[in-house]
């Protein structure tokens, strides 16, 4: 279908005319002055979408008897894509997953309107591994759940893979590393900021020999000061005795040759709030406080507080007004530690030159929640994975954590639900060398999509990342400006080369996060303005499956695409588990097209 196709014709009566068109699409704005027209789609009236409506549902109301012809206007209209949908039913082995993002293997170019001779990787949340009976879709136990796997596609060949052990187990091919899976009175704590819980301050073992607390930065940085917190609990005034007293500030850039910095002493907290600013004026990657905790004054115990341990609550570092957060610490002596056991949920990824990159959420289960949403996230890792004969090789991968999980007052600051290249790999033609991360604000449950950006040979160190404020980009994370609302946990953001919409950026999600809406967004810049979220196609699984089946987390694939035929996915879950294991079916991604219609 292309624009002035005609969608429909009626013979209207005089008065109220209700149409249903069965689907949603783009209308040319019906001008008649005989006529009153509105839209909507289901129950909502609809506004013009820059230069259309779009409805599956119109009320007319008809000053005479006549004549309508409903055309279909400029915008994109939805074509389901069932070969490519058909391509992931599996009954044996894999059988189903979520969170599906794509990759171009072959050149790490991320635009539309690419030859289909290049080598594409899907990666996949929470994957169900078992076999189902191929007439029922009944699943048959057991039924495992590694919580990613991996598929490659190459022309019309998609090939699953699942990441086997020797002993013929399954596991996800990116699970938590134990170092950065811990909890405690640990070290990590001291540079875990704006955290939606307080984090325990750090205390050492009961009196350890010598204290050491390094704080690596990943990379020299140019510190001008730093804030250091002694150790206060509200449980007692007293506890702040456990608050160092006597150390030594050290730096080096190789983890062997420190220099000192200098001797300071901390005074002891009266308040949570305390802290002494220290002067550092160098260039350090690495940063030590040493504390010879045999000595006369190595804290604040005395005779009527003789403990033994040592704490802080917090360190932070500057330079000048810039807050360093991404940052690993560790310490030779610790008094708590435990594992959290947590998974991870793949959110979107880059390639740069010959590695992959992933900044998945990092999560916990939380029994208080009902079921099918029974976890918590914890925060946000990095993995950086190599590319070699155009694979990648998981187990060649390196991990950190990543500081872009925030929250301050009644809002979190989630990003990585969608990254958008534009360097010279990617999009070899117009790129300006960065790669923009999206994420989300959500106050009160309403998610507003935000972005950072950062040039693509730093990309991994998150302090070199800066936010988008509305007017400018900036380096406090907390100062990210919505651009554009009802977005969902995962979406996409792509540059649109061709076509009625050609020059700017297509936002593709689904309307706030559960509903079963795919929508997009039109914006003039990376950061926009946006247009409004305009619905344009309604997912009919919660109607086929019935109970508690939803969908969620629709997505562009630009590499898969034409910049006038756009590949999109969409997710399909249900709440309850019983039903998940009653029908294979459900649990999958789904393929539509959204076409130009000036194409």
């Amino acid at each position: 279908m292309k624009h002035q196709d005609m969608i429909k014709s009626v013979k209207l009566k005089q008065g109220i005319n209700e149409i249903d068109l069965g689907y949603i699409y783009p209308i040319s704005p019906i001008e008649d002055s005989n006529l009153d027209v509105s839209y909507f789609i289901d129950d909502e009236k609809q506004s013009m979408m820059i230069d259309c409506f779009y409805a599956n549902h119109l009320v007319v109301i008809a000053h005479q008897d006549g004549d309508l012809n409903i055309q279909l206007g400029k915008g994109y209209y939805v074509e389901k894509n069932d070969t490519l949908t058909q391509k992931f039913v599996s009954r044996n082995k894999w059988s189903g997953g979520d969170g599906i993002y794509s990759f171009n293997l072959t050149n790490g170019n991320d635009q539309f309107d690419q030859k289909d001779d290049i080598k594409t990787l899907f990666v996949f949340g929470d994957t169900f591994v078992g076999r189902s009976d191929e007439k029922t879709y009944q699943r048959f136990q057991p039924h495992l759940m590694p919580n990613n796997s991996i598929a490659y596609k190459v022309k019309d060949h998609i090939d699953f893979k699942l990441n086997w052990q020797e002993n013929g187990e399954i596991a996800a091919f990116y699970q938590m590393d134990k170092v950065f899976d811990e909890s405690g009175s640990i070290a990590q704590n001291l540079v875990t900021y704006n955290q939606k819980d307080d984090v325990d301050p750090y205390l050492s073992g009961y009196h350890p020999n010598h204290l050491e607390i390094v704080f690596d930065l990943h990379k020299p940085q140019a510190i001008t000061h730093m804030h250091i917190y002694n150790y206060f609990s509200k449980e007692s005034d007293e506890l702040a005795k456990r608050g160092l007293k006597n150390i030594v500030i050290l730096g080096s850039n190789d983890q062997k040759d420190y220099k000192k910095i200098k001797e300071y002493t901390l005074k002891m907290s009266t308040s949570i709030n305390d802290f002494d600013v220290i002067q550092i004026e160098e260039t350090y990657r690495y940063i030590k406080l040493s504390v010879e905790t045999k000595t006369k004054d190595s804290n604040y115990n005395d005779q009527t507080f003789d403990e033994g341990l040592f704490g802080l609550n917090k360190v932070k570092f500057f330079n000048d007004t810039k807050q360093y957060r991404d940052i690993k610490a560790s310490s030779n002596n610790i008094l708590l530690k435990d594992y959290d056991h947590s998974w991870i949920w793949l959110q979107d990824g880059v390639v740069i030159k010959d590695q992959l990159y992933f900044i998945p959420m990092v999560v916990n289960s939380d029994s208080t929640q009902p079921e099918g949403l029974q976890f918590k996230i914890k925060g946000v890792s990095m993995f950086k994975t190599p590319i070699e004969n155009n694979q990648i090789v998981p187990h060649k991968r390196m991990q950190k954590m990543a500081p872009i999980l925030v929250y301050d007052k009644d809002s979190e600051y989630l990003y990585g639900g969608a990254i958008m290249p534009n360097s010279t790999q990617a999009n070899p033609n117009t790129g300006d060398g960065y790669i923009y991360v999206y994420g989300y604000k959500t106050t009160m449950g309403l998610r507003e999509m935000i972005v950072a950006r950062v040039k693509e040979e730093v990309f991994e160190y998150v302090d070199e990342w800066t936010y988008f404020d509305g007017e400018k980009f900036q380096h406090d994370i907390l100062k990210s400006a919505p651009l554009l609302k009802h977005i969902s946990c995962e979406f996409s953001v792509s540059i649109i080369n061709e076509g009625l919409y050609k020059g700017k950026y297509l936002a593709v999600f689904t309307y706030d996060v559960n509903t079963p809406y795919v929508s997009y967004a039109i914006g003039e810049t990376p950061v926009g303005p946006f247009s409004k979220p305009q619905k344009i196609y309604k997912t009919p699984e919660p109607e086929i499956y019935k109970s508690t089946t939803y969908t969620y987390n629709a997505k562009a694939h630009p590499h898969l695409s034409s910049s006038k035929k756009v590949l999109v996915s969409y997710n399909t879950n249900t709440y309850n588990f019983d039903h998940n294991m009653s029908n294979s079916n459900i649990y999958r991604p789904r393929f539509i097209y959204l076409n130009d219609t000036t194409k």
